[in-house]
């Protein structure tokens, strides 16, 4: 009796501690108004807090209710815009950097398909998406075609 009530005891305290050692579950989705801002604060919020796979969903998110509009800014453009008038494409500009911050993600992961495929939809669609602040821009597909050539070379 005394062995069989230990036994359970050793079993309880190896099943609790167990479950204390896992990894603490991630905040519950929230899309909130999936604003176009909303859902980039997401991908950055949850990428910085170590949480790929959550950020990839909000990425996932942003590029599917945002691609369309992103297209049509891309499409009215012959050429980068300067100055104020990039805040303007802001749609343009969060996919473009949303794409881009996939790519890295999915690499990181190992994921190197899926990376190329993110790289590659930016630098053939959201070509002149150039996020940044106080006409400190960065052309994320000149960036995107940077990492498409370091994945090339892994590669090889």
């Amino acid at each position: 009796m005394r062995i069989r009530n230990f036994l359970s005891i050793v079993i309880l305290c190896s099943a609790l501690l167990a479950g204390c050692a896992t990894r603490p579950s991630s905040p519950p989705l929230d899309f909130g108004d999936s604003s176009v801002n909303n859902l980039w604060y997401q991908v950055e919020y949850r990428r910085n807090e170590g949480d790929p796979d959550q950020a990839l969903i909000y990425a996932d998110k942003l590029i599917e209710l945002y691609s369309a509009e992103a297209l049509e800014q891309q499409t009215s453009l012959s050429d980068y815009p300067v100055g104020q008038a990039v805040y303007s494409y802001n749609t343009l500009n969060y996919v473009g950097l949303t794409l881009l911050m996939k790519g890295d993600m999915l690499k990181e992961k190992g994921d190197n398909a899926g990376a190329r495929e993110a790289y590659n939809s930016l630098v053939r669609d959201f070509a002149y998406a150039q996020p940044g602040i106080e006409d400190n821009f960065v052309k994320v597909s000149v960036v995107a075609k940077e990492r498409l050539g370091e994945l090339n070379d892994d590669s090889s």
